[in-house]
């Protein structure tokens, strides 16, 4: 059975509120995915059926004795999904816990996945009655809140000192992660591509093109593209067959060789089994390592297969 509206408890917190003249003191919202059943009067209930988690209220609106708050429902901590079936909003009334206010409780319920399948957020405006005194919100900083583009225009970009609208910051932002190709969903990425998810409010560059109905395992995460970068080119595998060989593209070259002799290698050496090691972190330095022993030399300049000095042995 679908309802919302006051508790019989919330009425009459309005009520003493209104004979006293005082204002409402939002204390919390929670949300659940408990169901009433036949015969329960949802006006009764004094706490969620089947509690969540604590939801963070992202702004209100007051106009004389009406209140509309604005929630933000995400699930960077939902380890299981569920269906968004029950709203609570609490109210401070001097007790721990607070008296449940407002009570929702939906027959069709929008399905919350966890964290681990898709990352989403989105906003659930509610309208109640109050007092005609301001309404507070009890211990509320917005801290932890994704914000829109419309709160932040709104609360920021005019309010805030910033100049400029939310659309020009927006751009700015594209200009640092360097294009912006279209938004999810995508019929079908590009592989290169860059692509904005409003759930997540994250870039991602492709790369598996295909239809991409959100960010999954096909895109990079942009926010993380430079230590990806630095992490996949820091050891690279190489088979050049020559230990002269300079390179730039990976901080640790690792050869490794069997059956076949390296040219440039150390002159005492005559196996023909072993690894190099290539070292690109400031001067080059490398290490030889066969059955014969340990072998070592640094390279004099920056990039150049000549400049190599002779090889000493270590052991």
């Amino acid at each position: 059975m679908a309802f919302r509206g006051l508790t019989k408890k919330g009425a009459d917190y309005l009520a003493t509120r209104l004979a006293n003249e005082l204002a409402v003191e939002f204390l919390k919202v929670e949300i659940g995915d408990g169901a009433v059943v036949s015969g329960q009067n949802p006006k009764n209930q004094t706490s969620l059926i089947s509690y969540k988690k604590d939801v963070r209220i992202l702004k209100k609106e007051q106009e004389n004795n009406a209140i509309n708050l604005t929630i933000q429902i995400t699930n960077d901590d939902i380890t299981q999904g569920f269906y968004l079936k029950e709203i609570g909003i609490y109210v401070n009334d001097s007790t721990s816990n607070g008296c449940l206010y407002w009570y929702c409780n939906e027959d069709n319920a929008q399905y919350i996945p966890a964290k681990t399948d898709s990352v989403i957020a989105f906003e659930i405006d509610i309208r109640m009655e109050v007092t005609n005194s301001d309404a507070t919100i009890i211990n509320w900083s917005g801290k932890n809140t994704w914000i829109n583009k419309e709160y932040l225009e709104e609360n920021y970009t005019q309010n805030g000192g910033y100049k400029g609208t939310a659309l020009e910051i927006d751009d700015r932002v594209v200009a640092a992660v360097g294009k912006h190709d279209g938004d999810f969903p995508i019929a079908n990425a590009v592989v290169g591509n860059v692509y904005y998810s409003e759930l997540t409010k994250k870039y991602y560059k492709c790369k598996v093109g295909g239809p991409a109905p959100m960010p999954n395992g096909n895109f990079i995460d942009m926010s993380i593209l430079e230590n990806l970068n630095k992490l996949e080119n820091l050891i690279s595998l190489k088979n050049t067959g020559n230990c002269n060989e300079v390179f730039n593209d990976c901080l640790i070259g690792i050869e490794h060789w069997s059956g076949s002799l390296l040219r440039n290698k150390p002159a005492q050496d005559n196996t023909n089994i072993g690894t190099l090691i290539t070292f690109n972190v400031g001067r080059k330095t490398q290490i030889y390592i066969s059955s014969t022993g340990v072998y070592t030399r640094v390279n004099q300049a920056t990039q150049d297969e000549n400049t190599w000095t002779p090889w000493v042995k270590l052991s």
